[in-house]
């Protein structure tokens, strides 16, 4: 198998729709749960897009991609010679063989990808009982891999997504064998999330102050506190910073928001550690003036006295 990560610069400034591959990140195993054998890293000289996206901006190693050589023909025609024929590809979600797709066809290569992939986020959300959309990251914190790479290099990345694997039957990773553009998308009113949305809010000022969309939970301990206030990134998303209050982990609590069919507005947050391409967002939303949180004040239960209410229901 060949378990395999990209990462890539998603153009939002230009017209050209292309998810442009800056580095393919790859290990090779014999067999599903076995060691790694082999590797491969290539990083690939953008040609496409004049400007990053803020992702792309945040990547530990995009000088190297700046600097390489290799062009994207060139480099997944050596990724491929190094996979092999009949090659089963795993992939952590269906985002990265997508794109590798998608670079295939604008450079009008032969087409040499596998029909068919191994979704290994799918396998690993099936096999914990939750949802088919886990971050890589927080897998990683699962099986206990060692805190020691940077997030957001695909060679690392990869070998963070072979531990997760490492941890499923060969009966789940069969049941996660999924066709390029087959199966990842729901037709839901919103995006699939693990996390659930929380809505409809009847404004953005009350998305920004709901206590539920404010809530962090430290994926670490377990202890759980409010953020007071946001900053809005170039995404569209909201961002806040805090400590946790018992391990003092760094994190960064992201807040999207996304509009039903019904126009409707809903809210879905998630935390992230406080490093990598999570903190590269804060630290570009933080340019930005802060907005404060105001909460919300509770209903305040009348507390007229019962013998009060009953004379006045007899009055009437």
């Amino acid at each position: 198998m060949i378990v395999f990560d990209l990462e890539w610069n998603s153009g939002l400034y230009d017209r050209i729709r292309l998810d442009e591959i800056l580095q393919i990140g790859a290990v090779k195993v014999r067999q599903p749960g076995g060691p790694i054998v082999d590797a491969f890293n290539a990083y690939i000289r953008p040609q496409v897009h004049k400007r990053y996206s803020p992702a792309a901006a945040a990547l530990p190693d995009l000088a190297l991609s700046q600097a390489a050589q290799l062009d994207f023909p060139a480099a997944l025609e050596a990724f491929l010679d190094w996979c092999g024929e009949d090659a089963v590809f795993g992939t952590w979600g269906s985002g990265d063989l997508t794109a590798l797709r998608q670079n295939q066809t604008y450079w009008k290569l032969p087409d040499r990808l596998p029909k068919t992939y191994v979704d290994l986020q799918l396998a690993f959300g099936r096999a914990l009982g939750c949802g088919d959309n886990l971050s890589l990251e927080w897998a990683a914190q699962y099986v206990g891999a060692p805190d020691i790479f940077d997030p957001h290099n695909a060679l690392y990345d990869a070998v963070y997504t072979w531990m997760a694997g490492r941890l499923l039957t060969a009966e789940e990773l069969e049941g996660a064998v999924r066709e390029p553009g087959v199966g990842g998308k729901v037709k839901n009113t919103l995006p699939r999330r693990a996390n659930p949305w929380q809505g409809p809010f009847e404004s953005l000022d009350r998305a920004l102050n709901n206590r539920g969309c404010r809530k962090m939970v430290c994926p670490r301990c377990g202890a759980a506190q409010r953020v007071t206030q946001w900053h809005r990134g170039e995404d569209g998303s909201y961002y806040s910073r805090l400590s946790c209050v018992q391990c003092g982990r760094g994190y960064v609590l992201r807040l999207e928001l996304t509009k039903d069919r019904k126009k409707r507005l809903w809210a879905n947050a998630t935390v992230g550690r406080a490093n990598g391409q999570r903190g590269a967002a804060y630290d570009l939303a933080a340019q930005t003036p802060p907005i404060p949180c105001k909460g919300q004040r509770r209903r305040r239960r009348s507390r007229r006295p019962k013998a009060a209410e009953n004379r006045a229901e007899a009055a009437v």
